[in-house]
């Protein structure tokens, strides 16, 4: 098993990688631009040292997380050789697809995705329980060896490796990752313009205040997962959409039925994500015991 991790990007997932693996023995080189996020990450106890440039780090290490943001991923894929050398290479990026072709010359290139985050960055919102029950894809169509090292690691960092194919993910985080984004910052913008009247924001409760969380998100970050996956989610906005045209025609023509029976559906689904296992790290809500 590999024992020497390179993190290319120390942030919130790349800090929380850091700090899991060398809290499990790992020894952990980062890089970064941001001098003052490495500094902060080995101040931390989540790196044992770093590296001046991507080349270095490969160099050094045994494996190599690049959790850098999607363009930049692409083009370290892309434009540097040095990645060739380690037993194990992987992304974390929240765009498979494109990802998946840039690494394609590699053999131990594996696409990954952790479905964690929080709508803050940087190695300041890293947590090393970040990933704890948490889904890990993978690329099912990676070479044995490295998809086994990085299910390895995956498991040490306490989640769980799903196999997924990167344009079946990407089409399905449209709908359960960046749909959600989307909405919570349209209904920020909607907010904004409603607060012109600044009793709007008096009359807000817990619950618009909780579709709202994400709305903090980075720009930047948000922009080129956007960008990267853009026929899915506008795919995913038209259909919802026309979900929420159907409820505002029936509405003005009196009938109210149309939007509750909304209801049912939306409590299936919740139920089971409920029973998924999974609800106690991705609701925002106590789940009930049974």
């Amino acid at each position: 098993m590999t024992r020497t991790l390179g993190i290319a990007g120390v942030g919130l997932i790349g800090g929380s990688i850091a700090l899991r693996a060398h809290a499990a023995g790992w020894t952990t080189i980062g890089y970064d631009r941001d001098v003052a996020a490495l500094d902060a990450a080995r101040a931390a106890g989540a790196l044992d040292g770093v590296a001046g440039d991507l080349a270095e780090l490969a160099a050094r290490a045994d494996a190599v997380v690049i959790a850098l943001p999607i363009q930049a991923t692409i083009a370290a894929l892309r434009d540097t050789p040095a990645l060739a050398g380690p037993a194990l290479v992987f992304d974390v990026a929240s765009v498979k697809a494109p990802v998946a072709a840039a690494g394609a010359h590699l053999a131990n290139f594996v696409a990954s995705h952790p479905l964690a985050g929080r709508e803050t960055g940087g190695f300041a919102a890293a947590d090393a329980a970040l990933f704890e029950g948490r889904t890990w894809i993978v690329d099912p169509a990676a070479a044995p060896e490295p998809r086994a090292a990085l299910d390895a690691l995956i498991a040490t960092l306490g989640a769980r490796s799903v196999g997924v194919a990167p344009s079946d993910h990407d089409r399905l985080v449209a709908m359960t990752s960046h749909l959600p984004q989307a909405l919570a910052v349209a209904l920020g913008a909607r907010l904004a313009a409603a607060g012109a009247d600044s009793r709007a924001y008096d009359l807000c409760g817990p619950g618009i205040m909780s579709m709202l969380r994400l709305a903090r998100s980075p720009e930047p970050l948000w922009a080129e997962i956007f960008s990267a996956n853009a026929t899915p989610l506008a795919n995913e906005l038209r259909s919802l959409a026309d979900v929420l045209a159907a409820a505002a025609d029936a509405l003005e023509q009196g009938e109210v039925g149309t939007l509750v029976s909304y209801f049912a559906d939306a409590s299936t689904a919740v139920s089971a994500l409920e029973r998924s296992g999974r609800a106690e790290r991705s609701l925002p809500y106590a789940v009930p015991t049974r």
